[in-house]
């Protein structure tokens, strides 16, 4: 009796365990959706994770996971996350649907179109399936079988707004603009306060010289929305067609004032400062093109012309040498670059330039009769849409200041981990720190109860940072009874206020000691990092420069030697020692990773971020830094993946990276 009654209880616990699992996946997906409803997207994705945390094999919480990552940029992101939706429900016809949204922004069309061609299978009658797949035929110029597919949306809802709109986009690159204008027209009747109705319809206005008729349409949507800064835009152009430059400027600023880091109306407004002979303003505003957009041709080209009216001959040269060095076949660029260096008195240099670009037009006369053909020649060399094209991300940005994929971000990766204090909630019951890792030594420290509410834990080494607060002071050591664990307190007090040597002291003494040797051989390779890179900053600061250096001098005082790189040997050395102690800490082969990483060895940082995430799965930060390295070597798809799955773990910076490089 008393075995089965056993079993009883067992079973009665299960159902509990699972009742209260139950309960959980219910409320984060509920919470999930509450900040989907509200734009706050990463919030989202965390109570998605507990949600199939609690839940692992119910859709729900990878599908609607997929929906918050789609809204953050994350294409790569959502595309597993509907992926594995579908694993578990095969038949969702909405996951295939915004699958396919997700494989078109990225690129995939092929697959994007088989997506929706799954969902119309299951699903033949919703409109919205088969104006996706119009969508995606529209990107890769199918204008007529788009049009088929808008045909069949608006057969099953003739009121659709949205087919009509994207129908009308179709006639309109096939130059049936008044087929176009009557699908606008359309649009807008049956959803007056459809903006993008109104817009596109006064741009297709612009394009047939109704002006005034385009700047009804524009005026309209500024009315429902007075921040878009594509309408702006658009109406500036509009003024600046019917002659009226000032208005337009001003509508080019408003753009600006908006969107920062749009290249394209700067440039805008630089080329009307130019013809307005404000050469000051047009120069200020060719910088900012050029800010933006380093490698653009067009604002080294039309900076280097305003140079020359202004006689900066040597600034001059140097703009048009760079659109050369960008574009060696710009004709125009050789041209002026000839003028310059004949008005410099160069000219052997003038002359070189001169049969440089005739040399240019022959080839032209032999290719095509079309100087693009120039880019045929060189597009399996260089990435040429970068020289052409400007930074022009009309996106309405984020109002309300909670979209992270808006946010400013200052590309560099994040600090080292050190083991340091977070301050211990005990109404929340957690650490405030939101980033932060306990191991099972950590965790037996703090439970000793003599750091009251303190707890120690990994963390970032981020004591420059204007969010960081200090929770340590002399009387909260002081009070503390273990004396190992008071040094190495006072050790992490004195690296918080850059005291390097007595940190570096306090953290030596604890060297061999049972409990926090690890602990402490990790904090000073960091300590060390940090002083190199300040010797450095301090070297470069208070060195002499003479001003008169002339290469090949021997006068020593001209030829000073300055240390381009911190030394990071002794940092490197002592991270060296941590891994032969504990090759199993994520947080040592990280660590290492940013050294490598600083030193510009990539692979070698690539491999040890690697073996950090390979030892702790969620360490987000090693995701992150990965990302960024890979970024910059230019693999941009295994960037994103791992972007992606920082900014699924709560590093919101990763939506802003993707956002700005991977687009």
């Amino acid at each position: 009796m008393k075995k089965l009654r056993y079993y009883i209880i067992l079973l009665f616990l299960l159902f509990s365990i699972d009742a209260f699992s139950q309960l959980n996946h219910k409320h984060f997906i509920l919470m999930g959706r509450i900040d989907l409803s509200e734009e706050n997207y990463s919030e989202a994705i965390h109570n998605f994770n507990m949600a199939i945390i609690a839940k692992p094999n119910d859709f729900e919480g990878y599908f609607l996971r997929g929906i918050a990552k789609y809204s953050l940029n994350d294409f790569s992101g959502a595309v597993k996350d509907f992926t594995k939706t579908l694993e578990i429900h095969p038949l969702y016809v909405r996951a295939y649907h915004y699958r396919g949204i997700s494989n078109d922004r990225l690129g995939n069309f092929a697959d994007a179109k088989k997506d929706y061609n799954n969902a119309i299978k299951l699903d033949p009658f919703d409109p919205e399936l088969h104006i996706a797949m119009g969508s995606t035929k529209l990107h890769l110029n199918e204008f007529e079988n788009a049009i088929a597919s808008f045909d069949t949306a608006l057969i099953i809802n003739p009121n659709n707004a949205y087919a009509y709109i994207n129908r009308g986009v179709a006639k309109r690159f096939l130059n049936r603009l008044d087929d176009a204008l009557d699908d606008l027209d359309k649009a807008v009747y049956y959803d007056f306060f459809n903006i993008e109705a109104l817009v596109r319809r006064g741009i297709i206005l612009m394009e047939c010289e109704k002006y005034n008729e385009a700047m009804d349409d524009f005026n309209n949507a500024l009315k429902m929305d007075k921040d878009n800064p594509i309408i702006f835009f658009n109406r500036g152009t509009v003024h600046l067609n019917m002659g009226d430059t000032i208005a337009a400027l001003k509508d080019y600023e408003r753009v600006n004032n908006i969107d920062q880091g749009n290249a394209l109306t700067y440039f805008n407004r630089a080329i009307i400062y130019g013809m307005l002979k404000e050469d000051d303003i047009a120069m200020a505003l060719f910088d900012k093109v050029i800010e933006i957009n380093p490698d653009n041709i067009y604002g080294y080209f039309n900076r280097g012309i305003l140079y020359y009216k202004m006689k900066e001959y040597d600034n001059a040269e140097e703009d048009f040498t760079k659109v050369i060095e960008l574009f060696p076949d710009f004709i125009d660029a050789w041209v002026n670059r000839s003028v310059v260096r004949y008005e410099k008195g160069d000219m052997q240099g003038a002359e070189a330039d001169r049969y440089k670009s005739k040399e240019i037009i022959n080839m032209i006369s032999e290719n095509d009769n079309n100087i693009d053909s120039l880019y045929n020649i060189y597009s399996s060399k260089i990435d040429y849409d970068k020289i052409i094209a400007f930074d022009s991300d009309f996106s309405n940005g984020d109002k309300g200041g909670k979209l992270a994929q808006f946010s400013s971000v200052d590309i560099k990766p994040f600090n080292n981990f050190i083991v340091s204090i977070a301050r211990f909630d005990s109404k929340e019951k957690k650490l405030q720190n939101k980033r932060h890792f306990v191991d099972a030594t950590l965790s037996h420290i703090n439970e000793n109860k003599q750091l009251g509410g303190l707890r120690l834990v990994y963390m970032q080494a981020d004591f420059s940072d204007e969010g960081y607060q200090s929770y340590l002071n002399d009387s909260i050591i002081e009070s503390i009874s273990d004396k190992d664990l008071k040094t190495f307190l006072r050790g992490v007090s004195n690296y918080e206020i850059y005291n390097y040597q007595h940190a570096e002291n306090d953290f030596s003494s604890l060297i061999g000691n049972t409990t926090y040797d690890i602990y402490a051989n990790i904090n000073i390779a960091s300590l060390q990092k940090d002083k190199a890179e300040l010797t450095l900053a301090n070297q470069n600061y208070n060195d002499p420069i003479s001003i008169n250096y002339k290469k090949g001098t021997d006068n020593k005082n001209n030829n000073i030697k300055k240390q381009s790189k911190p030394d990071y040997q002794e940092a490197l050395n002592s991270t060296n020692i941590a891994l032969e102690k504990n090759s199993t800490n994520p947080f040592i082969w990280y660590n290492m990773g940013n050294l490598h990483l600083q030193m510009q060895e990539f692979q070698k940082a690539i491999d040890d971020y690697t073996q950090a995430i390979n030892l702790e799965k969620d360490l987000a930060e090693a995701y992150y830094n990965r990302g960024l390295t890979l970024l910059y070597l230019g693999e941009n798809k295994l960037a994103s993946s791992d972007l992606s799955k920082a900014g699924e773990l709560g590093i919101k910076e990763a939506y802003a990276v993707m956002k700005r490089f991977l687009k």
